[in-house]
């Protein structure tokens, strides 16, 4: 029998590819940048990322001033001004088709949970964009709807992996932690966060292919596809 009854979605390189984003960003950010190579402002965009990441995970800064504080930084090491990174990002997001940041497998996936029965939700963090960004993208996929409870990091100003802002989840969707699986693509942010919060998690890396494996004793699961979740959730 299965023992959950809810599942809890990260976002990003989850359901949603964030390198065609930071592409799309680093292409409008180089209209200001006419001695730059667009590779170069993706490989700045990808420092930054990684530098806020750490400083998120070291507890360094909150979900909704890490927002603020990588558009500087990234404004900084460009060495333009803040608004002109704010206006690549929302003329990244004005001119993205979702259809191209989604990974293929995921649209089907979710509505078969959702007709399965299951309370599905999103337990996201932020950089460089706020979660009003993700959700208009969330919106126009048409899978908005299927998502009883959104958690932000910048709602919440708790980053993942606290396990408090696992809690905060758990508690509005109205089940207990060990009632939930939660799905993403960090091992810290997504598995640890999840299990140290006393919920099941799945840990998706697409590079594993079709390969699975359950660690029921763990409350674990390897998957390197999205529809494998379904396979999964009966073993854990």
């Amino acid at each position: 029998m299965v023992s959950v009854h809810a599942i809890s979605f990260d976002v990003w390189d989850t359901m949603l590819d964030i390198n065609k984003v930071f592409s799309l960003i680093a292409s409008k950010l180089s209209i200001h940048l006419p001695n730059t190579d667009v590779a170069k402002v993706l490989e700045t965009i990808r420092v930054v990322y990684d530098r806020c990441k750490l400083r998120r995970r070291l507890g360094e800064v909150d979900g909704f001033d890490i927002v603020v504080e990588s558009q500087n930084m990234l404004a900084e090491r460009l060495g333009i001004e803040t608004n002109k990174v704010l206006q690549a990002i929302s003329d990244a997001f004005a001119s993205a088709d979702p259809k191209d940041i989604v990974f293929g497998d995921v649209v089907d996936t979710l509505e078969l949970l959702h007709r399965l029965g299951f309370k599905l939700g999103i337990v996201g963090n932020t950089v460089f964009w706020s979660s009003i960004y993700t959700i208009d993208i969330l919106k126009r996929l048409g899978i908005y709807n299927m998502f009883e409870v959104l958690i932000f990091s910048d709602e919440t100003r708790i980053n993942k992996p606290d396990r408090k802002i696992f809690f905060i989840f758990a508690k509005k969707i109205g089940e207990e932690p060990k009632r939930i699986a939660h799905v993403g693509d960090s091992v810290i942010e997504d598995v640890g966060g999840a299990l140290s919060a006393g919920m099941k998690a799945i840990h998706i890396d697409r590079r594993r292919g079709r390969n699975k494996l359950v660690l029921k004793d763990l409350g674990l699961a390897l998957i390197g596809e999205f529809p494998q979740i379904i396979e999964v959730l009966e073993e854990l």
